[in-house]
């Protein structure tokens, strides 16, 4: 859409977290004495309840060999906005990009949420089968169970999500002759909370900031907008200050910096003063606990800067 294309498996990773977390269930049997005679794993698969049913009905009405059971299904069936986890539409996530050299990141916009809906369901042939695989499902959601996904490899995005179980059903079928084998369904229904992530862009990195310093030229019309400081108040205004070199031809004592919204005849005078910040050390990379350098430079002669060159003029 919009000239991008672009797919991070989000929905093929959530549905197969969701079907990681039942792929160990296992059923046991047991003697009268109470020894374990055999354990039986719960075979699942990505199917609907109607398929389950159906595909089991219909071997047995062929005369072929019949699904054994029990056996899981599980299928996502609905998907729905989530207004409540809104994040900031503007806001935006970093990571440094590993594939080209450290003067470039990746950036991306915040995720929108949105909740899946599945549904489970378990087909055994006796009660007690049954009851061993809500056991070892019930437990864990409390009613949600949160696991860590790793959803954008690239941006290192590894969100906690929470699949929270909604409810359960038993049905028992009582009807058929005695030939006809006994079908218990338990179906569990659950949501996950999960987001959806837009584009991954690339960006420049942010090696320094320079913050040049103005003070009013001889042509002061309009009036110049001086840089105001924030304890300020109602009845005290305090402006950043210069004591001005004497020996600069246009020392007038102490100055008042004007901000960029003067207009530039205001500034005709030039830079008069700049505050350069930059990582420290000069190799430091985006996951490096680093500080920063201040260097202050003063300009007896008035100076400018070349937007086109970047280089510093003499006015």
């Amino acid at each position: 859409m919009l000239g991008i294309t672009y797919y991070h498996e989000t929905i093929r990773k959530y549905v197969a977290v969701f079907g990681t977390l039942f792929n160990d269930i296992n059923i046991q049997r047991r003697d009268s004495s109470g020894v374990i005679t055999e354990q039986i794993k719960v075979p699942i698969a990505y199917e609907a309840k109607d398929k389950l049913i159906l595909r089991t009905r219909a071997v047995q009405a062929d005369g072929g060999v019949a699904v054994s059971l029990p056996r899981m299904g599980f299928v996502m069936n609905g998907i729905a906005y989530d207004g409540t986890r809104k994040l900031n539409t503007m806001g935006q996530v970093y990571a440094a990009n590993n594939a080209t050299s450290s003067t470039t990141l990746m950036k991306q916009y915040n995720p929108v949420p949105y909740n899946f809906d599945f549904a489970l369901t378990a087909m055994v042939d006796s009660s007690e089968d049954g009851a061993q695989i809500f056991e070892q499902i019930v437990p864990f959601f409390t009613p949600e169970f949160t696991v860590s996904v790793n959803l954008v490899p690239s941006m290192n995005i590894k969100p906690d999500v929470s699949i929270i179980l909604n409810g359960t059903t038993v049905e028992d079928s009582y009807e058929g002759d005695f030939t006809a084998r006994r079908e218990i369904i338990w179906s569990f229904t659950f949501q996950l909370k999960g987001y959806i992530y837009p584009d991954v862009k690339s960006g420049s990195v942010t090696k320094s900031v320079i913050v040049n310093l103005r003070m009013p030229g001889g042509n002061e019309t309009p009036l110049p907008e001086y840089i105001i400081l924030e304890d300020s108040t109602d009845f005290s205004t305090n402006y950043l200050l210069l004591n001005a070199d004497a020996n600069s031809p246009d020392a007038t004592g102490i100055m008042k910096f004007i901000t960029e919204d003067s207009s530039a005849e205001v500034a005709a005078s030039g830079i008069k003063s700049r505050l350069t910040m930059a990582p420290k050390p000069g190799d430091v990379t985006a996951n490096d606990d680093f500080g920063y350098t201040e260097t202050f430079e003063y300009f007896n002669d008035n100076i400018d800067t070349n937007l086109t060159t970047g280089l510093d003029v003499n006015l």
